[in-house]
């Protein structure tokens, strides 16, 4: 695995051994960069499920302002910080180690540009974690979420979210989501 494009273009990232992290594909994370653009320049980021950081790691390569990495595995908190180190990205990235499925009252003061989130495949996480962002108010008006998830996943999106696209990739899909309050910032991608 390595950084697609920006500042870090090329390096390599460290990755887990096994299989209890499965990280984004090369290709569907420069996808995504491709489709997000000049979103991502000056955002504000937050990387859920963060597995190694590589999603957050891209955002600060491509322009991002800060990344905060949540994820509740002990091996994904260790290969996140030592990314973090490899990258010498300490003063923009903030590392939470959290059950984001109890709820996110850790970022109870923080507001997010970007949301990123990659949870484990074939369970109801996407809609918890939508529902645990509107409860801690960390959406701006232009607050954009993309999900990575598996195709074959039924995802019940709460009301106060719309789904405005989706690209698939085999058996993976992202799906492009914002809140009522952020529709007008869909028309800039």
């Amino acid at each position: 695995m390595r950084i697609i494009s920006g500042k870090f273009k090329r390096k390599k990232l460290l990755t887990p051994r096994g299989m209890t992290i499965r990280p984004t594909a090369d290709k569907q994370r420069e996808s995504l960069f491709n489709i997000l653009a000049e979103t991502v320049i000056g955002a504000t980021v937050l990387d859920l499920y963060a597995g190694t950081g590589a999603m957050g790691i891209e955002a600060l390569s491509r322009g991002a302002q800060s990344v905060v990495f949540i994820d509740n595995d002990l091996q994904s908190m260790r290969l996140i910080k030592e990314n973090i180190r490899s990258f010498q990205i300490e003063s923009s990235s903030q590392v939470i180690h959290w059950n984001i499925l109890k709820n996110l009252s850790c970022l109870k003061d923080h507001v997010f540009d970007l949301i990123l989130m990659d949870p484990p495949y074939h369970h109801a996480h996407v809609q918890t974690t939508l529902s645990h962002l509107l409860n801690i108010h960390c959406l701006n008006e232009q607050t954009l979420i993309v999900a990575e998830h598996a195709v074959s996943d039924n995802i019940l999106i709460p009301k106060e979210f719309i789904q405005y696209d989706s690209r698939r990739y085999g058996k993976t899909q992202l799906s492009f989501f914002a809140s009522f309050s952020s529709v007008r910032a869909i028309s800039a991608l």
